[in-house]
């Protein structure tokens, strides 16, 4: 599929909405990385610690299905969370053979850190926009979110 530029402007801008949300979404995504990067941590991280704070300590079964990720990709995972020590990995006391996983209190800061940074990515990325505008631009994205495919994210995840 190719873009059509509007009315032969000087750089040709796509008129295809798709076009252009993925070129924000790429300068969006690297200013995102480049936050996580300082932080020390990957978005992989981040979703991982989101979910957990948003749903509390989870089997780690369960959190595999839920952030669809291969058992052996997870077990890598929280293997590098847990030597960070920001989650806290610990048998069921009903089921010994069952992980549950919870964020740590230094998983929690991490958290706030990234929100924090994330904020001032927000901020540079939409000084353009009024705050009427970036109160439409919120609202579409999250009905877009809600009402997609499969593959819209769920709240809580990055």
């Amino acid at each position: 599929m190719m873009a059509v530029p509007s009315r032969g402007s000087a750089g040709a801008v796509p008129s295809q909405c798709t076009v252009l949300i993925a070129r924000v979404a790429r300068v969006v995504r690297q200013q995102f990385e480049q936050v996580l990067a300082r932080l020390g941590l990957h978005q992989r991280h981040v979703v991982a610690l989101s979910y957990l704070r948003g749903y509390g300590p989870t089997a780690q079964q369960q959190l595999d299905d839920r952030l669809r990720i291969d058992p052996s990709s997870l077990v890598c995972l929280l293997n590098e969370l847990e030597e960070s020590e920001l989650v806290i990995r610990h048998r069921d006391r009903s089921d010994r053979r069952r992980a549950i996983v919870e964020l740590s209190p230094r998983g929690e800061r991490a958290l706030c850190d990234v929100d924090k940074a994330l904020q001032v990515v927000e901020e540079e990325m939409l000084a353009g926009l009024d705050p009427d505008e970036r109160d439409v631009l919120h609202s579409l994205l999250a009905r877009l979110n809600s009402v997609g495919p499969e593959w819209a994210l769920a709240a809580n995840e990055v």
